[in-house]
């Protein structure tokens, strides 16, 4: 590895995920920027890697997608198992693994995708609770059929601040995950106590440069508030302050509603027509994951703030910055950024939504575009709630937050100053309002020294590279494929197109099987050179490394070429769409057995010179221009033929290929949802489909739960509000009781489209 002893914490960070197999924490104060750490990460990183957030819009934000989409996760509480019988869980609902299991009806491209996956990366960590963690680490386990390592195998990287928004959970869950765990903070999960993540902290701010507010933010944080900062907090205690117009303040208030008003009351003092710009949606959108407005009302004169960074590079403006509208037309916005004399048009940007693939030609996770949002990057800004200004940066706020407050609330607030200069308080903070959680206290004391993560990750990094010699060079896991595929030519040579080639079959694995007999005395050679840790000691393994590559990949290309050749006699029979995508699929692996193999003598040769290894050196391994042609070659035939979309056969099973591959049966819901779409009401469904409207209603609650449909479409938004007003009011999600509360009007499916919504909303 090159050397350390200079290493600031992002490059530690960076160092620990791209050349060892731990799990990280990366935390920081506000405006250490751990979000660029993310960008810079994502471009660089050799690992097949994926980003996720707990909720629509951070997962947006981050350019990732969601938990509960990636791993296909129900919302509600998960235990690790059923809880005890005497416990106080009576008409709660729950989901456990069997239950998850059981209805995990995932898409082989969705399995593939998290079967590659080396790197999982979860923002904003801060709102993820520990059972949703331990959700994740059992469907990685059971989809990559690993039960020995945490995540199966999957190393994660966790960035957040834990001193800001706590995940959320309500009494009557806790009296669940507290038979489980000991928080709900994601650090508490069961699948982080014997392989907890290394602790790496982010310490310059780029925020704040004074140093009375930087040391007053710190105290906040760690729960050492002194009446000396309570004492310089009151100086800025203005309970009846009114700014004018021309201020440029923005109110940080607890609540969307408050929020909401302050914005509409001081939007219709202004005297002037009113513009409305309406977002342009295409394709899948999550009307829960929008980033802006989808209807953006503005006058001449509103206040406003940026919700992105210049896109141009120019810099006139950044994500939290406030301006004033100077000008409109249906079709232009002009405004006029705080401190700046020039006027900006504005252009529309165009969010993404994506959703992860792994490529037929490279076997690279990619990002696919699901679906895009494009509005104006902007939003009135004499308001905003504290949670929704997270990552925002402001020269001058009103702050009206008072004592009731969850822990670290008041450290978000404060934090999105610049300066104690821009802070006007409305109502007072005392010393008692201003906590944090015990917990989060307990585990920052895993914070290790620098030399300590010095010293750490030149141990890990050498057993990582040792085991990923090992894994690349074992041929093991593909004969064990090629063996069951081998053996699923089961039925009468009459009968099947597929027995034909039974022999070539049985022939690969034959050859196959000869050459993972030399693997595996390559594996001990590694396992013995790998002692000697001298330079003429590494430099030994690389020389050998490369032997066996220029052995190895020859080989192992042959037999991709000969899969390959056999698919051009296979497509000249009728009806053998499911015998090719096997063989799509076995060819696949070896491909990825020849890109592992010239990764790691890569890895190994770029660590022993002291050089980096990024992504665009993995870019560069392999040409992909005659492979390309071949996959190209190969779907060049009649009918549908996307082995990423195959789901995955029991063991065992013969795929059969004697008539062409039954259509799979469409789900249910999915009818549903698309005469749902098409316009038709739940009683013209349910007439259409002969079913009752409470089946169809229990369908549709299905994709209201996964943000794929809008609760307010289905059943209105006035009986949608009546509807979470009484959970709210009840605080129960039991339809029998919110039924007795809201009358007879309200039907069961209606009522479970509304909790779906409300879940769907708040856990």
């Amino acid at each position: 590895m090159s050397n350390l002893e200079n290493a600031n914490p992002a490059e530690l960070a960076a160092r620990f995920v791209n050349y060892t197999s731990k799990h990280i924490f990366l935390t920081g104060k506000a405006g250490t920027g751990k979000t660029t750490f993310l960008r810079n990460l994502i471009e660089l990183t050799h690992k097949k890697a994926v980003i996720a957030a707990p909720t629509g819009i951070a997962a947006i934000n981050a350019a990732g997608v969601t938990i509960h989409s990636l791993f296909q996760l129900p919302f509600g509480t998960y235990l690790p198992k059923s809880p005890a019988a005497d416990g106080d869980h009576y008409n709660q609902q729950y989901n456990t693994p069997k239950s998850i299991v059981r209805h995990l009806n995932m898409t082989a491209s969705k399995r593939k995708v998290l079967i590659d996956m080396e790197l999982l990366i979860i923002d904003e960590v801060s709102m993820l609770r520990a059972d949703l963690l331990d959700a994740i680490d059992m469907v990685l386990r059971y989809i990559r059929r690993n039960n020995t390592a945490s995540f199966g195998g999957v190393q994660v990287l966790f960035i957040g601040d834990l001193h800001q928004l706590p995940p959320v959970v309500k009494s009557n869950e806790w009296n669940l995950l507290g038979q489980f765990y000991k928080s709900a903070y994601f650090f508490d999960a069961q699948a982080l106590q014997q392989d907890p993540p290394v602790y790496i902290e982010l310490e310059k701010i780029y925020r704040q440069a004074d140093e009375v507010f930087i040391n007053l933010l710190n105290n906040l944080r760690n729960n050492q508030v002194t009446a000396q900062d309570v004492a310089l907090l009151e100086k800025y205690y203005k309970s009846d302050f009114k700014p004018s117009i021309n201020d440029k303040y923005i109110t940080l208030t607890t609540h969307n509603n408050k929020a909401d008003a302050l914005n509409k009351q001081s939007l219709e003092e202004l005297v002037v027509p009113a513009y409305l710009y309406v977002a342009k949606i295409e394709d899948e959108f999550s009307e829960y994951a929008y980033p802006a407005e989808h209807i953006l009302e503005l006058k001449v004169g509103a206040q406003v703030m940026f919700i992105k960074n210049d896109p141009t590079g120019e810099q006139r403006f950044f994500n939290g910055k406030i301006a004033i509208v100077t000008a409109l037309k249906p079709d232009l916005i002009e405004v006029q950024a705080e401190g700046s004399n020039e006027k900006i048009i504005l252009e529309k940007y165009t969010w993404k939504n994506i959703k992860y693939t792994t490529d037929k030609v490279t076997g690279e996770i990619t990002e696919d575009l699901a679906g895009t949002f494009t509005q104006y990057p902007l939003k009135l800004a004499w308001a905003i709630t504290v949670h929704k200004s997270q990552g925002l940066t402001f020269d001058k706020a009103i702050i009206d937050i008072g004592n009731a407050f969850a822990p670290g609330q008041i450290y978000v607030a404060l934090s999105r100053l610049r300066s104690l200069d821009g802070l006007i308080l409305t109502s007072l903070i005392s010393g008692s309002g201003i906590r944090q959680d015990q917990n989060v206290s307990m585990f920052s004391k895993n914070k290790q020294d620098h030399m300590i993560l010095e010293e750490r990750i030149k141990q890990e990094s050498e057993a990582f590279l040792r085991a990923y010699l090992l894994q690349c060079f074992d041929l093991n896991p593909l004969d064990n494929f090629v063996y069951e595929h081998v053996h699923s030519y089961t039925k009468d040579i009459n009968k099947s197109a597929k027995q034909k080639h039974y022999k070539w079959a049985a022939q690969l694995l034959k050859e196959l099987s000869e050459v993972k007999a030399h693997s595996n005395k390559f594996l001990l050679q590694i396992q013995r050179l790998y002692q000697v840790r001298t330079e003429e000691g590494m430099n030994i393994l690389l020389d050998r490394t490369i032997a066996a590559e220029h052995y190895f990949n020859p080989l192992l290309s042959k037999f991709s070429k000969n899969i390959f050749e056999r698919m051009e006699l296979v497509k000249q029979d009728k009806q053998v769409v499911a015998f090719l995508t096997e063989l799509l699929e076995m060819e696949a692996l070896f491909y990825e057995q020849v890109k592992k193999i010239r990764k790691a003598t890569a890895l190994l040769k770029a660590t022993i010179k002291g050089e980096e290894f990024t992504r665009k050196e993995v870019n560069g391994l392999l040409s992909q221009a005659d492979r390309a042609s071949q996959m190209e070659k190969v779907f060049a035939m009649p009918g549908k033929l996307d082995f990423t979309e195959k789901k995955t056969k029991a063991k065992g099973k013969s795929a059969g290929a004697n008539s062409v591959p039954k259509e799979p049966k469409p789900d249910t819901k999915e009818l549903s949802l698309e005469l749902l779409k098409a316009g038709k009401t739940i009683a013209e469904i349910a007439l259409a489909r002969k079913m009752v409207m409470g089946t169809i209603e229990g369908h549709l609650a299905h994709y209201v739960a996964l943000q794929e449909v809008s609760a307010k479409e289905i059943i209105g938004a006035k009986k949608l509000d009546k509807i979470l007003g009484a959970i709210d009011e009840l605080n129960t999600r039991q339809m029998n009781a919110i039924r007795e509360h809201l009358g007879r009007d309200y039907s069961f499916g209606e009522i479970k489209i509304g909790i779906a919504a409300f879940q769907a909303e708040r856990d």
